[in-house]
Formats: structure tokens, C-alpha cells, sequence
């Protein structure tokens, strides 16, 4: 006698799995946390305001963050990685620098790039002006941190242009790199404030540039 085939298991009904749902939901969580933080503010939120925002139920959240502050972490985590995105390309390019004028370019583009980031996108100027500068201490380290990066980012600039001999030899390009941090942060803190006035802005960055002929160019390249 032929033992019957065995029946074949039955497929499970339900949606299909979606590829990469946590991270999906997770960016999701934090974009929502970004536009409710914005609008509100971070001590007026509330996780069931961020959840209804987010169209998920308030216990998916906490299956992703165990408090509000912690999601502001998440929050000033990928503000600060959207201004660093937008940066780093305009520093650093596939050619090496040509010239003084090719560093201020380069400096001139990256900030301008910050400040079309925040013309884009309106509320990260609140998380990361307002709200993350009248956060606890941790916050206020983590945006000293921020800047760390800046600096190092652009004093590795300053290295190229001092190793191609545009830079005087006498200067240290890690100093350079948080000079020129310091003197940048008062023209991107006016731009994302809103004060966009042209007129100011490109008398600024002239006399930033001339500031750079004079103070750092060698002789040979300030002429």
C-alpha cells in the first residue's frame, strides 16, 4: 500500500515582511519628533503627541526609545548628521586644492550649504539653536563635540593647504581650523536666524576672505 504524500504545510496568511522595517520605522519616529519638537518645543511634547504624529501607537515608540530624552539624543544626533552631510562634500572634493581662492571657495561653500540645509528644512535651526541650547549639560557637550568635528574637518583642509604651500609654514593648522570655526559660527548663526540680508552677507564674507589673504596666505599666493 502507497503511504499517502504528506500535505504540504499551508502558507501563513498576513502582509509580507517588509525589508528593513525597524530602520524605517525607526527615521519615521525621529522625522516626527523633529516637526512636533519644532512646533511645540521640547517640554510641551508628549510621547502621544509624537506617536499620533508619527500614525503609530505610543508603545511602538518605547519599543524604540525608553523616554522623551532620549529620543531628543536621536533628534540632535541626525540634525547634527544632516549639517555635517551637507558640509563635508563642499570641503573636501575629489581634486586637490589649486589655490588660496579654491580654500575660500571651499570654506564659502560650506556655508553656504548649512545655511540652504536650514532653509530646507526650518525646523532643525529650532532643535539645534533653541531647544539643544537650553538642554542639560550632556546636551551642551554633545554640541562642544559637534563643533570638534567642524574644527577637525576644517584644519585637515588648512593641512592640504599648508602642505601645498599656500598656508605660511609657521601656522597650525588645527588653530586654523578652530579660528576659522569661531569666525564662520556668528555669519551661520545670523543666516539661520533669519537675517538674510545680501548686502551683509557678502561684506562679511569679504572681509573674511581678506582676513585669510593678509593673516594666513604665504607671500607668493597673497599676491
Amino acid at each position: 500500500m502507497v503511504a499517502e504524500a504528506a500535505n504540504p504545510p499551508r502558507r501563513k496568511r498576513g502582509r509580507p515582511p517588509i525589508e528593513n522595517l525597524e530602520e524605517q520605522r525607526r527615521a519615521q519616529i525621529i522625522a516626527s519628533a523633529v516637526a512636533v519638537f519644532a512646533e511645540r518645543g521640547f517640554e510641551a511634547t508628549t510621547m502621544s503627541d509624537i506617536a499620533r504624529h508619527a500614525g503609530v501607537g505610543q508603545g511602538t515608540i518605547y519599543r524604540y526609545v525608553a523616554s522623551k530624552r532620549e529620543l531628543l539624543d536621536l533628534v540632535f544626533d541626525y540634525s547634527v548628521e544632516e549639517v555635517i552631510r551637507v558640509v563635508r562634500p563642499m570641503l573636501f572634493i575629489d581634486e586637490p586644492l589649486s589655490g588660496p581662492a579654491d580654500l575660500l571657495d571651499r570654506l564659502d561653500a560650506a556655508l553656504s550649504a548649512i545655511t540652504e540645509t536650514f532653509d530646507r528644512q526650518p525646523e532643525l535651526l529650532s532643535l539645534v539653536v533653541v531647544e539643544v541650547g537650553a538642554m542639560d549639560e550632556e546636551l551642551k557637550l554633545r554640541m562642544l563635540g559637534v563643533e570638534a568635528t567642524v574644527v577637525r574637518m576644517t584644519a585637515s583642509l588648512f593641512e592640504e593647504a599648508q602642505d601645498a604651500g599656500f598656508i605660511r609654514p609657521g601656522l597650525d593648522p588645527e588653530v586654523l581650523g578652530l579660528l576659522a570655526t569661531k569666525l564662520l559660527l556668528p555669519a551661520g548663526l545670523r543666516e539661520v536666524m533669519g537675517e538674510r540680508d545680501p548686502t551683509t552677507r557678502d561684506r562679511y564674507r569679504a572681509a573674511l576672505a581678506d582676513f585669510a589673504r593678509h593673516a594666513l596666505f604665504t607671500e607668493e599666493t597673497d599676491r
